[in-house]
């Protein structure tokens, strides 16, 4: 009887989060069982993504939480490690029926390998409204303080984004030099960012190579800053600074490219209140955006977050570093949690970009562990946000039309015309989109280019099928 009782749990644990709903019907812990805290977080949950989210790195035995569910959807919640979740004590779960109070479901021990004493629920929704899954110590006990747990839960219902691997990123600085650019496209990189400068005087020494190596590989590229409100805490302080950045990153910001971002991670909370803290990046993103005609991003943690003020969130997009050491490859497996509602802050729901690793191995850098990240969106979504030019015409077919080389140039280069019948009008565009070269063209042209400055360029090739944008760096 005993091998006959393992083999079952065992063939449980190898279902779940596949397929088999994971629901005990008895040991069901009281809804009264709650600590002085009760619901937390506020607010009930709702999903908009097959992925793993956090619900909260801060639960406590005794907290409750409520999500609004679907009829004949499938949801998941746990505590374990392996979906981005942790325990700080034994946990149990207990799912309510909010409105009726109706026990629903169980689970304690889940027995997988890495996190035996976890609780795990798989249920299938019987009715759509809104569900109260209460967290206790097993025994139906309550705690409160450290030690937290880390509550993850998902809809696995909902179709996964189209896009596939195309919203995964990586941010680099000198320390990854030297980059095989080529290799980290390969790779499945779509888009990077790389450190331009710091503070009022330090310039990275290897940005312009890799902002350029990028672009000529395929990859997006953006440039960032880091951020010294420890040293510059006035405005004028943050106007230097952007000064600084402009100096070494403008000639490469230009649209359809990441956006600039800024590297906001020195905690100053003891010197700076929220207030000072967000006019301190308005005042940085205000001189950037009227250089180049670009909002940046801003990039820091849960709990600098939450020190802004709520404007902040209406003014810039977030993106926002979240490692938990569960995925370091690209494509991410298993995919990173969705950034909690803390570390969102005012933001909530809507963050732009999750940095989700320290320590992904990437083709290409061999220097060790890299940052990646992962964009909350489709690559037409991502296309948008830096402004791409898109026409509503077979995009792809017309862009495979056009061949530009060699691509760093530094005199001439060329553009190779075929597919596309008719006449075509080259525009080149400098960053600050002023037109600075024309052309009609028919077949292969020649462009003589020895009058433009070293930089990234728009090249805007028109002709009666719609307009296609290709990016040409100059460099001597």
């Amino acid at each position: 009887m005993k091998k006959k009782l393992f083999l079952i749990a065992a063939l449980t644990i190898i279902g779940f989060g596949i397929s088999a709903q994971t629901c005990a019907t008895s040991g069901f812990c009281s809804p009264t069982a709650t600590n002085s805290t009760g619901q937390y977080p506020t607010g009930a949950f709702s999903a908009s993504t097959n992925a793993w989210m956090t619900v909260s790195a801060y639960m406590n035995a005794g907290n409750y939480t409520l999500f609004d569910v679907i009829n004949g959807n499938v949801y998941e919640w746990t505590y374990c490690s392996d979906f981005g979740g942790s325990q700080g004590w034994d946990a149990e779960l207990t799912l309510f029926n909010n409105t009726s109070g109706v026990t629903l479901c169980y689970a304690n021990n889940c027995g997988r390998p890495n996190c035996s004493t976890a609780p795990y629920i798989r249920w299938t929704a019987t009715f759509t409204g809104v569900v109260k899954l209460l967290t206790t110590v097993s025994g139906c006990t309550t705690n409160s303080g450290m030690p937290y747990s880390t509550l993850v839960w998902r809809d696995t219902s909902i179709a996964a984004p189209v896009g596939g691997t195309s919203n995964i990123g990586i941010d680099v600085s000198h320390y990854q030099n030297p980059i095989n650019w080529t290799q980290v496209k390969a790779g499945g990189v779509t888009y990077a960012w790389a450190k331009a400068t710091e503070g009022t005087t330090y310039v990275d020494p290897d940005y312009i190579t890799n902002a350029t190596s990028g672009v000529s590989a395929g990859v997006y590229m953006g440039a960032y800053h880091f951020a010294h409100p420890d040293t510059d805490p006035t405005t004028a302080g943050a106007i230097s600074e952007a000064n600084h950045f402009l100096s070494v990153a403008q000639p490469y910001i230009i649209a359809c490219e990441l956006p600039p971002m800024l590297d906001y991670e020195t905690d100053v909370s003891a010197s700076m209140t929220g207030a000072q803290q967000t006019a301190w990046v308005e005042s940085w993103m205000n001189t950037v955006q009227t250089a180049t005609g670009i909002m940046p991003i801003l990039y820091t943690g849960g709990s600098i977050a939450n020190q802004f003020t709520s404007a902040l969130a209406s003014y810039c997009k977030l993106w926002i570093a979240t490692d938990n050491g569960s995925a370091t490859t690209i494509p991410p497996s298993p995919p990173p949690p969705t950034p909690s509602t803390y570390d969102q802050a005012a933001w909530y729901p809507n963050w732009s970009f999750n940095q989700y690793s320290w320590t992904t191995t990437v083709p290409g850098i061999t220097t060790g562990g890299v940052d990646a990240d992962i964009f909350n969106g489709t690559i037409t979504q991502l296309r948008a946000l830096m402004g791409c030019n898109t026409t509503g015409i077979d995009q792809k077919t017309l862009d495979n039309a056009f061949n530009i080389y060699p691509n760093p140039s530094s005199n001439n280069f060329h553009i190779d015309y075929t597919g596309v019948n008719g006449e075509a009008v080259v525009y080149v565009y400098d960053i600050n989109g002023r037109l600075v070269l024309s052309q009609n063209m028919n077949g292969k042209t020649i462009i003589d280019a020895s009058s433009l400055n070293d930089g990234i360029y728009n090249v805007n090739i028109t002709n009666n099928d719609g307009v296609v944008n290709k990016r040409l760096v100059i460099v001597r």
